[in-house]
């Protein structure tokens, strides 16, 4: 694959679960697929995340799991965005 293959995934009002999920997971099999091959997840952090419904994810959240996690070699380059709003 020569060409920019974007993957999006937006989990403004994704429940905790599925964030990680689709990096780790949706965002590997569509690269092994080459489908994609980076991805942009976009994420509340913590103050926007607490107005919303109950289980949303958030962006502080999102980086510890994937810090602990740690990289393998299946991993593809992803950029993770954190909105508040304004």
């Amino acid at each position: 694959m020569s060409e920019l293959a974007l993957g999006f995934c937006g989990t403004l009002c994704c429940k905790y679960a599925f964030m990680v999920y689709n990096v780790c997971a949706t965002m590997t099999i569509f690269h092994k697929l080459e489908v994609i091959n980076v991805g942009i997840e976009i994420v509340p952090i913590q103050c926007f995340a607490e107005e919303m419904s109950t289980g949303v994810s958030y962006f502080e959240q999102f980086v510890w799991d994937l810090e602990q996690r740690g990289v393998t070699d299946i991993d593809i380059p992803v950029l993770i965005l954190g909105v508040a709003e304004t």
